[in-house]
């Protein structure tokens, strides 16, 4: 199960002034106050635009409060730890306010363990380095002020949709997707729909696309992504955008407590050529696919990964450009630690299909591979 947070952030507590006697320091006989307050005439504020109004100075600590909310959850991650062991809590990190406006001495006074005090303060850190905060004020002069940030972190169950551009996708629902066309199925309706574009055959162009459909609350069937696995080209594209489109009101919307709702339906779109002279190609093909779905059973099991290894690297020699082979294989060299290798499949897979899917992790696979 999938956990989202919330983040809730509570703001400094003028309860009493620091117990430690004042110190001053003379500086061309001018005194400065070097005591750490923790109430002041005028509490310290974050930076907003209502600085410049003509506004109280309460109302302008009532900004600068949201503001501080708003830049903590920008930048504070839910550790991982955490987030798996299903550990919340609140942490209270206590940093200075320079009289210069500049944050020093942050430290975590409560910590709620695998990793949250960690988190918190270094988002305290992050805001030291990128802004400057108007100071305290004490009989008219700037002074240093203690401030306590308490940040709570909540797990929550995640939401039953997510929010791609201006459409709400429902993942969860009481009745999924359907498709209702008079073809009875929606592998007949593809199957007298789908035409191979002329223009593949020629090279006996062959392979796979994905395509990821949004059919809507009203049945109206949207494409919202499509992924091509051998780089077929724009007009096998074009081809599985018009399919697609075209069975609208071919379709019963999912429901989500008993009302339609929009849901994605992905759907896999073979194109295989017509011409006789491409028969030896598409003899290979299957025995390719044959060799991929075969390798990948015996790679589960770790005394078969080199032969299924060996398969795979069958497959993608008769088809050096699949990227759905390259994908599997680099996924098997990553799994047992083969870098070198998972780099340049992966690296490969991502420039035919375009799929951003391994970017967090392929610039630490290849900088393994230089080393």
């Amino acid at each position: 199960m999938k956990l989202f947070f919330t983040l809730i952030c509570c703001f400094p507590l003028a309860l009493i002034a620091q117990a430690e006697p004042a110190l001053t320091t003379a500086t061309d006989s001018v005194a400065v106050d070097t005591t750490i307050y923790q109430f002041a005439d005028e509490a310290p504020r974050f930076p907003t635009r209502c600085e410049g109004y003509d506004t109280t100075a309460t109302a302008k600590v009532e900004c600068s409060d949201i503001a501080v909310l708003a830049y903590v959850n920008k930048r504070v991650g839910y550790p991982v730890e955490a987030r798996n062991q299903g550990i919340s809590g609140t942490a209270v990190i206590s940093f200075l306010i320079e009289r210069n406006g500049i944050i020093s001495r942050a430290e975590i006074l409560r910590d709620p363990g695998a990793g949250l005090g960690v988190a918190a303060a270094r988002a305290v850190i992050e805001m030291a380095k990128e802004v400057r905060w108007r100071p305290a004020f004490r009989e008219g002069k700037p002074v240093r002020f203690l401030y306590t940030l308490p940040i709570r972190f909540k797990l929550e169950e995640p939401k039953p949709y997510v929010l791609s551009d201006r459409d709400t996708i429902y993942t969860e629902f009481s009745k999924p997707v359907e498709f209702t066309g008079p073809s009875g199925s929606l592998v007949a309706y593809l199957t007298e729909q789908l035409t191979y574009p002329t223009s593949g055959e020629d090279s006996c162009r062959i392979g796979d696309l994905d395509v990821q459909l949004l059919v809507t609350s009203a049945g109206a069937v949207q494409v919202q992504d499509i992924i091509d696995y051998n780089d077929l080209g724009t007009d096998f594209t074009f081809e599985a955008i018009r399919v697609a489109t075209r069975s609208r009101g071919q379709w019963s919307p999912a429901e989500y407590d008993g009302r339609p709702v929009t849901a994605a339906y992905d759907v896999a779109l073979t194109f295989v050529p017509e011409s006789a002279a491409c028969a030896s190609t598409i003899a290979d093909y299957n025995d390719a696919l044959g060799l991929i779905n075969e390798a990948q059973v015996m790679a589960q099991d770790s005394n078969q990964v080199i032969s299924a290894l060996a398969k795979m690297d069958e497959a993608v020699i008769r088809f050096p450009r699949d990227g759905r082979f390259r994908i599997v294989r680099g996924q098997t060299r990553l799994d047992n630690n083969m870098l070198g290798g998972a780099c340049e499949d992966l690296t490969l897979a991502k420039a035919i299909s375009l799929v951003n899917w391994y970017d967090g992790v392929l610039p630490l696979l290849c900088k393994a591979m230089e080393e």
